[in-house]
């Protein structure tokens, strides 16, 4: 349930964050104590019992076949497993027994870095680097919850659960891009990322800030408002909405109300991104990188031991990209720069501390068109002022995980970071309305300075343990998370507005003049949250059951009415799921779930004037998923509901406000697999049906008509997409790797549902080369050529506005030059 204040005005000031920073460190602290005595005296993890059945097989399908069983995280460096068939392994036995009867025979050995981890050695491993002379080191593979490494397929995730949990046993659809996907499509953009993920369907923005703008099953969701980093919110600042792929280890989208782990979130789902750390294998990459519009970029990417004894490691990644885009006047200039170093100062104790420092140039030009002028502007020319629209981004970002083994069943986890965001946006936007050209070939253009700046601090603490109940094991999870968020902000529009010819554009040379600032305040924004969870496992039956409960005071102080408006929202929300694990490899499950998500806004004064309450979620969803012991692959297929509520509609009454009378429905079905089929082929493919609809809206009253019926804007009836790439490992082709894919988006409506946008494929291609292959001299040396839009096909999404649109990105060439040692 949720309650909240009446709007009103006040000059108290708001509270600082560190005394609920401190709060939250305390309280946990307090169940950290309570619950380590009550777990005093369980029997160490890997002298536990367990029972296998693992057949003769390819080491790495083993190995995916061992961590099921027991939970555990396994490391290796890739290539040592290459070829290798593990022995079989069948009976009862503690895991650490297991796991080296597993690999008797394959001359690789064992290292058990913790109670549930190990890794892998192969002889080269005992090596010190300075003896290896012209060696090649090896790549690191890590098939965790938490980064996929050279691997294709993840078989587990911490985003659906904050536990390790393999995706088999998760009642939630969650889909998983890994570092080797990434690689292979030359990932340059959040939408690149997820574009071949069924359920969501991002707006591609050429010469745009490049602000994520997707829908998620069904609901609509912009900037980072619905992207976390590392578990934690990556921000509050909207115009602070970018990110590195080349920082990142993987891409988990999570799909469905989440809120039940992580507060308040849309109900079509979270995207969680996770960076790279630092390695226990030396690590070192150099990435040069030319193409389309001018590109220039080099990529770094170091990590490994800081000395022989393992206890401290490091990671660095850099990257620095002057380019241009198929927009005239829109550069793509990025600076990131990503140091982590991980200690360890005790034998149960591991502390990874996290900074980034991002800064960004790009283009602050709307680009929406009329659709009337589809054929007349061209996909290049540039409605903005070049030089004085612009978005330029500084992001800061410092943080730390704290990792510490209480006992062999339980563990206390802490994941903190604060980020300082200063955002320069003077935004360029259509003068007219409705948006059409003047006299057949002149937009109208103003510009707006919306500089912004903001302070975050975010910390989550939760305690992680074993347990047994007779016959029923439990995966228990607890704890208390808070976020801070201070943010000002001002706008003003200029006093005068440009005409551009689309035809043969013409820029001013002298500046604009402002008028005086419209929008001058302060934002904080409050969230507190407890959340429990239990994952019950009972012979092959899995149940899982959660409930959070939040907390969130907002505060809005407006300088030039010289107003304080708070509000505030409390809400409960839960899941649970239940599932079913064959022996074969064959998982159904059903769920349940909500969420809720606060909102700005107040009624009419003679409705009360009360603030609104948050919008709320639920979802129903079935499914099955199989993941088998014989070869490495994971497949999927989900059915689902979605209502929101509480969803803001024009007020039918008085002008200008709004009413919560609207409600969203979305039902729909998705399938995916992937899968590495043999050494040499790996193979994507999704597809989606997307059943969205406004489901309640206000009743027509006057001229004003009711959307029941309508599609949301800009969400696609359904999505499907095929990657495949093979690679030849011998024979006259060796070294060869070839990719190719198509991705399809299908037919949506503009908000009125009164023009329908078409629906478009397109190609996607890679080409790459071993240079290994050609003399040992070059090992780790290789060449990539990736094409996107090879066909260089026409496409547009829906405007900001309801007769207007986006043109998509052309055909772009990317060619990367790589040096592993």
């Amino acid at each position: 349930m949720s309650s909240r204040t009446k709007a009103e005005k006040q000059s108290a000031g708001v509270r600082r964050p560190t005394a609920l920073l401190l709060t939250t460190t305390i309280l946990c602290a307090g169940a950290l104590v309570a619950t380590t005595a009550r777990a005093q005296g369980s029997a160490p993890t890997q002298n536990r019992m367990v029972s296998f059945a693992i057949p003769a097989q390819p080491l790495p399908a083993a190995i995916d076949a061992f961590i099921r069983a027991t939970g555990w995280q396994v490391g290796y460096p890739s290539r040592i497993a290459d070829g290798l068939t593990s022995t079989p392994v069948s009976g009862a036995m503690p895991p650490a027994q297991a796991l080296r009867s597993l690999l008797a025979g394959t001359g690789l050995g064992v290292r058990f870095t913790g109670s549930t981890t190990a890794t892998l050695t192969g002889r080269s491993a005992a090596i010190p680097p300075a003896a290896l002379g012209d060696a090649v080191p090896l790549d690191v593979i890590d098939v965790g919850a938490e980064g996929a490494g050279r691997a294709y397929v993840a078989t587990r995730s911490v985003a659906g659960a904050k536990v390790d949990t393999p995706l088999i046993e998760t009642p939630q659809t969650i889909s998983v891009v890994t570092r080797k996907e990434l690689d292979q499509r030359a990932v340059q953009d959040f939408a690149a990322a997820v574009a071949y993920t069924p359920g969501i369907a991002v707006v591609d923005y050429p010469g745009g800030p490049g602000a994520p703008d997707y829908s998620l099953r069904g609901f609509r969701d912009v900037g980072l408002f619905g992207v976390y980093r590392d578990g934690l919110r990556a921000g509050f600042n909207n115009y602070d909405t970018n990110f590195e792929p080349f920082g990142l280890e993987r891409v988990d989208v999570v799909k469905g109300p989440s809120s039940v782990l992580y507060g308040q979130t849309s109900p079509g789902g979270l995207v969680n991104l996770t960076t790279k750390r630092p390695t226990a294998a030396p690590l070192h990459e150099i990435a040069l990188q030319t193409g389309s519009y001018g590109r220039r970029q080099i990529a770094v990417d170091f990590g490994g031991p800081v000395d022989s004894s393992g206890d401290a490691l490091y990671r660095f990644t850099g990257l620095f990209r002057n380019a241009g885009t198929q927009i005239d006047h829109a550069p793509d200039d990025r600076l990131y720069l990503a140091p982590s170093v991980t200690l360890r100062p005790a034998e149960k104790t591991e502390i990874t501390l996290l900074a980034s420092y991002f800064k960004l140039k790009m283009s602050a030009a709307e680009q929406s068109i009329p659709r009337s002028a589809l054929g007349i502007i061209g996909t290049n020319v540039y409605l903005g002022v070049p030089g004085q629209s612009n978005w330029n981004v500084e992001n800061i970002s410092i943080g730390y995980r704290l990792d510490h083994e209480l006992n062999a069943d339980w563990s206390l986890r802490q994941n903190a970071r604060y980020m300082h965001s200063k955002v320069d946006f003077r935004y360029a936007y259509s003068a007219a309305w409705p948006v059409e050209l003047v006299d057949g070939h002149y937009y109208p253009v103003g510009l707006q300075d919306r500089p912004k700046s903001t302070n975050t601090y975010l910390i989550d603490t939760n305690i992680q343990g074993r347990a047994a109940t007779g016959p029923v094991s439990h995966t228990l999870l607890a704890g208390l998370d808070y976020a801070y968020y201070t943010g000002k902000e001002s706008r003003r529009n200029s006093l005068t507005t440009l005409t551009i010819d689309v035809l043969s554009p013409v820029y001013p040379t002298t500046n604009f003049v402002y008028a005086d600032p419209w929008v001058d305040g302060r934002s904080n924004v409050g969230q507190l949250g407890v959340y429990v969870q239990d994952q019950l496992r009972y012979d092959k039956w899995i149940l899982t059951l959660g409930g959070r409960h939040d907390w969130v005071v907002g505060t809005e102080i407006d300088n030039l009415a010289g107003s304080t408006q708070t509000t505030r929202d409390q809400a409960f929300t839960g899941r649970a799921g239940l599932g079913y694990v064959f022996d074969n490899g064959v998982a159904p499950y059903a769920s349940y779930a909500t969420s809720f998500q606060p909102v700005t806004g107040v009624y009419a004064p003679e409705r009360g004037g009360g603030a609104f309450e948050p919008t709320t979620g639920i979802q129903y969803e079935v499914g099955v998923k199989y993941q088998p012991d014989g070869w490495n692959g994971f497949l999927s297929a989900s059915l689902y509901e979605i209502t929101q509520q509480h969803v803001s509609t024009n007020d039918p009454l008085y002008s200008g406000f709004t009413v919560q009378q609207g409600e969203i429905r979305s039902r729909g079905v998705e399938l995916e697999g992937k899968a590495e089929l043999t050494e040499e082929l790996s193979l994507i493919a999704s597809w989606a049906l997307i059943g969205a609809e406004i489901t309640k809206d206000n009743p027509a009253v006057g001229s004003a008509t009711s959307s029941v019926g309508l599609r949301p804007k800009g969400v696609p009836r359904q999505t499907a997409s095929a990657w495949g790439d093979y690679r030849f490992k011998s024979g006259a082709l060796e070294g060869l790797g070839l990719g190719l894919g198509v991705r399809y988006v299908g037919t949506s409506e503009n908000s009125g549902n009164t023009e329908t946008i078409p629906d478009y494929a397109l190609v996607d291609a890679a080409v790459r080369f071993d240079l290994g292959a050609l003399h040992p001299d070059l090992g780790g040396a290789s060449l990539a050529l990736n094409v996107s839009n090879l066909a260089d096909r026409k496409y547009y999404s829906a405007g900001f506005y309801d007769n207007t649109v986006l043109y998509g990105n052309r055909r772009q060439f990317l060619a990367t030059l790589k040096y592993d040692w």
